[in-house]
C-alpha cells in the first residue's frame, strides 16, 4: 500500500485539521452543523442555544463574524472569548438558529479552525440584540494560543496604497495577519496580555478596534504610524541612522553590508544573494563554513525563476503560515555557496510587513537566523549587542518586545506529503490531540538534539516552538525560560515528567532538578515510533522503522537503525543493523571517514589498511591507524548501530568529503550526488542473519558500492544505488516482519527519513506493499518530535499503572 493518507478517528480531527487547512486540502472547518445539534430538541417559537466553541477561535476574527451572522440574521444574544474557547448564546426560530450554526461551521473567519463545538439549550432571555461581551478573566482551561501568519492580502493593499493612513506602514495588521503567539503574555488572547500593552491606541486605530463591522475588530496588535511601534536603522555601535529605515537598509545590503532585520520571533540577518562576496564575508563572520542560508524571494512568480516548486510546495509557500520550503533549483543560477553540496535552496516568501517593504528592490536575499552556529535565536535588543559588529553591519530594530523567541518553520514535501522538518513559527503552539483527556499534567523533555518540550493539558498537547541543538548553555537556559512561560501561559503544574534514556543528556539533567516526583524514562527510537502512532491515532501495535544518528538503546548502545514491534507503553526490538564500533565517539559524527574505515574494517578484516580497494587512497591523509586501533579495542568506541553513521560512511567513500561541519553534512551532500543519477535501476542488498532478533549487515552494500566504484561506475548512480537500497530494506524487511505478526500498520521516524529522495523511493516501493506505509505530517521525522511521543508514552503508561 502507499503512504497513508488517512487518518481514521474522530479525536485526531483538531490535529488533523490544522495539516488540511494549512496546505488548502479541505475547508477550515470538519465540524457538521446537523450532527452538533442533533441532540437538541429544538421549541415551537424561540430557542436560546448555549455554543462553547474550541479550535482556532481567539485572534482571529471569530466574534465579528459570528456578530455580523447574528445581526443578518435577527437574532439577539452575545459572544464573548473565554478560557474555554468562544462562548455564544443566541436566540431565535429554529430556522434562523440552524442558517447561523451552518454559517459558522461551513464559512468561518480566514484564519480560524473550529475543532469542536458544545451545544446545550439555554433559558431565552428574550433578548433582541446582538453583542460581543468583554473577555473572561484567566481561570479557565481550553484556550489556544493564537499563532502568528503571513501579512494577509487586504493589509498589502493598504501597505501600497499612497491613499492610506498605513502606506508604508512596517506594522500593518488585521483581523487576519500579523503577529499573534510572539507577542502573547497570558490567556485569553487581549490586548493588555501581548506586549501591545503599552501603545496607547489613537482615536482612529480604536474605532476600528471598537467596530464589529470593522477588519480591525479587536485586532490585538493594531496600530498606525501615529500610535504604534516605530522601525529604526542603527549602525554597528547602536547610534540611529537618519533617513528612511527601509531606504538605508536597502541601500546597505546592495552595497554589500550585512544587516539585521528583526521579524515576528527573533532577527534575521540578511545580506545580498546576488554573487559570493556577501555570502562568503556572512559564514565567515557567523562561523557557519557550510550549513545552508535560506532565500527570501520577492514573490511566487520570481522564486519560480530560481527554484521548481510543484502544486503543495506553491500552497506551503502562499499559505498563511509561510514556512521556509526546501525547493529543488532550477532557472537562474544562484552562488554555490549559499547551500554547498546540497540538492536543495530553502526558500520563503516575505511574511511581515518589514520584509515586504524591504523586498521591493530585490529579486532574492539571504534570509537567515541571526545568532551564532549552534546558539539561540536573538531577539531582543540586549541579545543584538552580541552581533553588531561582529556579524551584523547595521540593523532594522523596533520597540515592540517579543515575548517568545520562534523561528521559521521548515517543510519539505517527499511524493506530494507536506512534512516539517523545523516545527515553529505559524505551526506552535497550535496543539496536538490525545484519544482521552489524562487526568495528571504531563511534561516531556524530548532529546538533545532539536530540542522541544511538550506539556499536555487534559486530551492535548502543546509542543514548544524548535529550540535548537541543547548542548550550549545559551540554549539550555533559554530552553528552561520558554518552559517557564509556557507553563505559566497555560495554567498547568505538571506532576509527571519524561525524559529520554541518556543519563548524558541536559534534559535528563533537567528532568533530574525539577522535583517532579513520577519520573518515566523513555527509549528514544520507541518515543521516534509512537511520535507518529499519536498522529494518525493508530491503537493497533505497528511495526517502527525508526533510522538516525544515535539514541541511547535498551542495552545501552546507541541505536540508528531500528525495526521495532511498537505498542504506545512499551516495544520490542525485531531488527537492526549490525553494531559496529563508533571510534572516536562524537568525533566521529564530524568525521565521515571514521565510520568508513570502521566499515570496510567489517568488509575486510584486520588486513583493511593494505587491502586493494578503490577507497584506499581516500584514507590516506587521516590517521587510520591509530583510530583503527581505538576501533579494535573498544577505546572511545561505542558500539551503534546507526544508519545516519552509514550514511556518512558512504557518503565518504563516494568522495564527498572526510570532515563535516554539521550534523548529517555527508548525507545531504551524498543525496545531492544521487539527484544527478541517470541510472536507477542499481541496488545491493543487507545480508539479514540472527535469530530471535534479525541482524542486518551492511558488508554486502559497501561491498556493492566498491565494486561499482571499481567498474568506473559514475560516483552519482552509485549514490541513487545506495538510497535505493535503504529503501528496499525498509519496505521489505517491514512487510516480512508485518507480515509474520498480523501488523498491517508501519511507522517511519527519524531523521534519516529527512531525505527527499530515501522518502519517495520508499513511496514508490510502497504502492505495491501489504502495509499502510505512515509518514509525519504533524511533527518532525527528526529529534523535534519525539517530545509527543514522550508524552504519549508517558500517557499510555499512566493508564497501564491505573
Amino acid at each position: 500500500m502507499p503512504l497513508a493518507r488517512g487518518f481514521p478517528f474522530h479525536w485526531q480531527r483538531m490535529q488533523i485539521a490544522a495539516i488540511l487547512w494549512t496546505f488548502r486540502y479541505g475547508t477550515q472547518s470538519m465540524m457538521n452543523w446537523k450532527n452538533t445539534v442533533a441532540h437538541i430538541d429544538f421549541q415551537a417559537g424561540t430557542t436560546r442555544l448555549k455554543l462553547i466553541v474550541g479550535g482556532r477561535v481567539q485572534g482571529v476574527g471569530f466574534r465579528p463574524t459570528v456578530f455580523r451572522y447574528a445581526k443578518e440574521a435577527s437574532a439577539g444574544g452575545f459572544v464573548k472569548n473565554t478560557r474555554e474557547g468562544v462562548v455564544i448564546e443566541i436566540e431565535g426560530p429554529a430556522a434562523v438558529l440552524n442558517e447561523f450554526g451552518r454559517n459558522i461551521v461551513e464559512h468561518p473567519p480566514p484564519l480560524a479552525r473550529i475543532d469542536r463545538i458544545e451545544a446545550s439549550l439555554a433559558e431565552p432571555a428574550g433578548e433582541r440584540e446582538f453583542v460581543i461581551l468583554p473577555s473572561d478573566e484567566p481561570g479557565g482551561a481550553r484556550a489556544l494560543f493564537p499563532i502568528d501568519t503571513a501579512t494577509c492580502g487586504e493589509c498589502l493593499r493598504e501597505l501600497r496604497d499612497p491613499g492610506d493612513r498605513r502606506y508604508r506602514y512596517p506594522f500593518i495588521n488585521c483581523t487576519n495577519c500579523g503577529p499573534r503567539f510572539t507577542i502573547i503574555e497570558g490567556l485569553p488572547y487581549d490586548r493588555p496580555r501581548t506586549t501591545m500593552s503599552t501603545f496607547a491606541m489613537c482615536a482612529a486605530c480604536r474605532a476600528e478596534y471598537g467596530d464589529p463591522a470593522d477588519r480591525r475588530f479587536h485586532a490585538e496588535p493594531v496600530s498606525c504610524p501615529a500610535c504604534g511601534p516605530v522601525l529604526t536603522l542603527i549602525d554597528a555601535r547602536g547610534k540611529r541612522i537618519a533617513g528612511d529605515p527601509i531606504d538605508g537598509a536597502r541601500e546597505r545590503i546592495a552595497g554589500g553590508a550585512i544587516v539585521a532585520v528583526k521579524g515576528l520571533g527573533g532577527y534575521h540577518i540578511a545580506c545580498s544573494a546576488a554573487g559570493p562576496g556577501p555570502v562568503r564575508t556572512l559564514r565567515e563572520r557567523k562561523r557557519r563554513p557550510a550549513k545552508p542560508f535560506a532565500l527570501m524571494f520577492r514573490d511566487l512568480d520570481t522564486l519560480l525563476g530560481y527554484c521548481r516548486a510543484g502544486e503543495i510546495e506553491r500552497r506551503l509557500l502562499e499559505s498563511p503560515e509561510a514556512p521556509i520550503v526546501l525547493l529543488r533549483r532550477a532557472g537562474i543560477p544562484l552562488p554555490g555557496s549559499i547551500a554547498p553540496g546540497n540538492g536543495y535552496i530553502g526558500a520563503f516568501l516575505p511574511y511581515t510587513p518589514v520584509h515586504h517593504l524591504l523586498m521591493e528592490t530585490f529579486d532574492v536575499l539571504v534570509m537567515t537566523s541571526a545568532n551564532y552556529t549552534d546558539e539561540p535565536l536573538i531577539s531582543n535588543e540586549e541579545e543584538l549587542e552580541g552581533i553588531l559588529g561582529s556579524i551584523a553591519d547595521a540593523a532594522l530594530v523596533h520597540d515592540r518586545p517579543i515575548a517568545h523567541k520562534c523561528d521559521d518553520s521548515i517543510f519539505f514535501v517527499p511524493a506530494g506529503i507536506p512534512v516539517p522538518i523545523r516545527r515553529a513559527r505559524g505551526f506552535v503552539p497550535e496543539p496536538a490531540g490525545l484519544p482521552r483527556p489524562v487526568k495528571r499534567c504531563i511534561l516531556a523533555l524530548g532529546g538533545q538534539m532539536k530540542g522541544t518540550f511538550a506539556v499536555s493539558r487534559d486530551d492535548e498537547v502543546f509542543i514548544s516552538p524548535h529550540m535548537g541543538d541543547l548542548g550550549d548553555f545559551r540554549s539550555q537556559r533559554n530552553f528552561r525560560a520558554e518552559l517557564e512561560e509556557f507553563i505559566k501561559i497555560l495554567e498547568v503544574e505538571p506532576d509527571v515528567v519524561v525524559h529520554d534514556l541518556h543519563p548524558d543528556y541536559f534534559t535528563t539533567r533537567l528532568a533530574d532538578g525539577l522535583g517532579i516526583a513520577t519520573r518515566i524514562a523513555v527509549q528514544h527510537h520507541h518515543a521516534h515510533a509512537v511520535s507518529v502512532m499519536a498522529e494518525y491515532g493508530l491503537d493497533e501495535p505497528v511495526i517502527a522503522v525508526t533510522f538516525d544518528g544515535t539514541g541511547f538503546g535498551s542495552d545501552g548502545k546507541l541505536w540508528g537503525c531500528e525495526f521495532l514491534l511498537a505498542r504506545y507503553d512499551d516495544f520490542e526490538r525485531l531488527a537492526h543493523l549490525a553494531y559496529l564500533p563508533l571510534p572516536g565517539g562524537e568525533a566521529a559524527i564530524m568525521e565521515p571517514w571514521r565510520m568508513a574505515l570502521v566499515h570496510l574494517w567489517n568488509l575486510f578484516g584486520d588486513d583493511v589498511l593494505g587491502a586493494a580497494h578503490p577507497a584506499a587512497h581516500l584514507l590516506e591523509p587521516f590517521p587510520r591507524g591509530k583510530v583503527l586501533e581505538l576501533a579494535r579495542r573498544g577505546i572511545n568506541a561505542p558500539l551503534t548501530s546507526s544508519m545516519g553513521r552509514l550514511f556518512d560512511a558512504a557518503a565518504f567513500l563516494l568522495r564527498c568529503g572526510g570532515k563535516v561541519s554539521y550534523e548529517a553534512e555527508a548525507a545531504v551532500a551524498l543525496e545531492a550526488l544521487a539527484l544527478d543519477a541517470e541510472e536507477n535501476s542499481r541496488y545491493y542488498r543487507f545480508g539479514l542473519g540472527g535469530n530471535d532478533v534479525t541482524v542486518i549487515d551492511p558488508a554486502p552494500v559497501i561491498r556493492g558500492l566498491l565494486d561499482d566504484m571499481e567498474r568506473g561506475v559514475a560516483r552519482s548512480d552509485i549514490a541513487a544505488a545506495f538510497h535505493e537500497s535503504v529503501a528496499r530494506l525498509v519496505v521489505g524487511l517491514s512487510e516480512k516482519l508485518a507480515g509474520e505478526r498480523g501488523i498491517a500498520d508501519v511507522v517511519l521516524s527519524g531523521g534519516v527519513f529527512q531525505n527527499r529522495l530515501l522518502c519517495e523511493r520508499i513511496a514508490a516501493l510502497g504502492e505495491s506493499c501489504r502495509c499502510r506505509l505512515h509518514h509525519h505530517v504533524l511533527v518532525p521525522p527528526n529529534d523535534g518530535g519525539i517530545s509527543f511521543g514522550q508524552v504519549r508514552v508517558g500517557a499510555a503508561r499512566l493508564e497501564k499503572r491505573a
